[in-house]
């Protein structure tokens, strides 16, 4: 139950008061919580060339997350310049 309440206000903080809602029922309708990373941020989000997958506390918390709501996680490859956008765009649901 703990675990629950700290995604709502992961969501709330990211989304938006009006859209969290939705935007969580979303998620679990879907059962996929897609997440934006720019793999480019250590110690956070590092893309490993060598296995091409994704490591770092970022990817750990989101990984974690994704497991206690009980969805797949989604990694979406993005940059910089275009973080924000993704959120607004519907490209993702998290960065």
């Amino acid at each position: 139950m703990l675990k629950k309440i700290f995604v709502i206000i992961g969501l709330l903080a990211f989304t938006g008061f009006a859209n969290a809602e939705s935007r969580l029922q979303q998620i679990q309708e879907s059962g996929k919580l897609r997440v934006g990373t720019t793999g480019d941020w250590n110690p956070m989000s590092m893309k490993d060339a060598s296995t091409n997958s994704y490591v770092g506390f970022d990817i750990d918390v989101v990984t974690q997350l994704a497991q206690d709501m009980g969805v797949e996680l989604e990694l979406v490859p993005t940059d910089w310049k275009s973080i924000v956008a993704g959120i607004t765009s519907d490209k993702y649901d998290y960065q």
